[in-house]
């Protein structure tokens, strides 16, 4: 507080609009919204534009509060006649702002073209056809804008709410289908439309996978739809992998592996499967399917990844190596471990070491104090990244026998937006 006293009434206005999504003290939070609302307001407002925006997301963030909204109100109907940039709004709730705008009606009409309203006040305003129409035509024009070279031709503003709306409103299931099913559409545009319908209705997504996989254009896609299910697999899945793994793509291969791997996929057929995966000349597929093998109880395939490891750091597969050694083989492979904590150099600027993280992952995982006390060198010293906060807090529930959530292994949190390079 004593720093933040100091500070600029913009620095303070920036850390009040984090608070939303940064855990901050309650008492500091008060204390800064007392303080931008009976001083910090009137200084930022000298400056007319960028001043009355950074108000306006203070007011934004903590709309909840009487005295923001009451604000909100006033400032919306002094802004209505001179003009009014609504992106300031897009961190509010879609019911509150269809509420604040009835107080300046003359932006009802700017907030319904950009899809900013709750879907039955769109449905009132367009109708349900022109409704379709106009979310089909912003996901084509995003889809433009994703293929022209140097971002010469700017995406739509709505593209976020159109994408989200074909998702959720039922009526739109069908355009939802066609637009999934056509090749002239952008990727990204495909791709994030498949990652919402994914936590919407996952049976679906499995299901066109299931037949795009027939189609060679729709590779990248069905990769994608394969590492949303790898990263949290459900019996449901196994179809879709078990048809990755029949088919040409090694990628999708190497993550069919994964799935069925969490899965528990067992038996003769799959063991002689997996021996003529190991061979493969994909490094990705062999490394996967020596892991499964390996927990199949066919440990001589464990210097495969032991080997990979210890080659240079900047090895990709390096990487695989070490999350699959950790799964299958932590406790033998304890001082491995421990090794690549204590030898990876500082972090800085954001950079964290490769293979780091899944060290520490796995080593919580051991629960012994002496591997905890690596994970807190290593901690201290910025070798790891600040997920392993969360590996301390689950190595430490389990020594006092408190219940904690499991935290995925760190390559199964890395998005698979990468395929697309989104």
């Amino acid at each position: 507080m004593a720093a933040l006293e100091e500070a600029s009434a913009w620095a303070r206005e920036s850390v009040l609009v984090s608070a939303r999504h940064r855990p901050l003290s309650r008492r500091i939070v008060e204390w800064l919204f007392s303080r931008w609302f009976m001083h910090d307001r009137f200084q930022l407002a000298t400056d007319e534009d960028w001043g009355r925006r950074a108000n306006f997301r203070v007011a934004v963030a903590h709309h909840e509060r009487p005295e923001a909204w009451k604000l909100l109100e006033e400032w919306t109907r002094q802004a209505a006649p001179a003009g009014m940039d609504l992106d300031v709004f897009r961190e509010l709730p879609l019911d509150a702002l269809a509420r604040l705008l009835r107080e300046a009606p003359e932006h009802h009409q700017s907030a319904a073209r950009l899809l900013m309203l709750p879907l039955p006040e769109l449905i009132a305003h367009f109708g349900q056809s022109q409704l379709l129409r106009r979310i089909e035509r912003v996901a084509r024009d995003e889809s433009v804008a994703q293929k022209v070279s140097y971002s010469i031709k700017p995406g739509p503003r709505a593209i976020c709410r159109a994408l989200d709306l074909l998702v959720e409103w039922p009526e739109a299931r069908p355009a939802l289908r066609a637009l999934l099913c056509d090749f002239s559409l952008a990727e990204g545009v495909r791709c994030e439309l498949l990652d919402r319908l994914f936590v919407q209705d996952r049976a679906m997504v499995l299901r066109w996978a299931l037949v795009a996989v027939r189609y060679p254009d729709n590779a990248l896609l069905v990769r994608f739809v394969l590492e949303c299910a790898a990263k949290q697999p459900e019996p449901g899945d196994r179809p879709l992998f078990l048809a990755a793994l029949r088919g040409e793509d090694d990628e999708a291969r190497a993550t069919a592996l994964e799935g069925l791997f969490a899965l528990g996929e067992s038996g003769a057929g799959w063991c002689d499967r997996l021996i003529s995966l190991v061979h493969s000349s994909h490094e990705r597929v062999r490394l996967c399917a020596a892991a499964c093998l390996v927990r199949e109880g066919m440990r001589e395939w464990l210097p495969l990844l032991r080997e990979k490891v210890l080659e240079v750091p900047e090895s990709a597969m390096r990487l695989v190596a070490i999350h699959w050694l950790g799964r299958v083989d932590a406790e033998g492979s304890r001082p491995v471990l421990r090794q690549l904590l204590a030898e990876a150099p500082t972090g800085a600027r954001g950079y964290y070491h490769p293979g780091a993280d899944e060290a520490a992952w796995a080593l919580s995982r051991l629960g012994t104090t002496e591997d905890l006390s690596v994970l807190l060198a290593a901690t201290l010293r910025g070798t790891c990244s600040p997920r392993t906060d969360r590996e301390l807090e689950y190595h430490l529930a389990r020594q006092e026998g408190r219940p904690t959530p499991e935290v995925p292994p760190p390559l199964s949190q890395q998005s698979s937006r990468r395929l697309l390079g989104l």
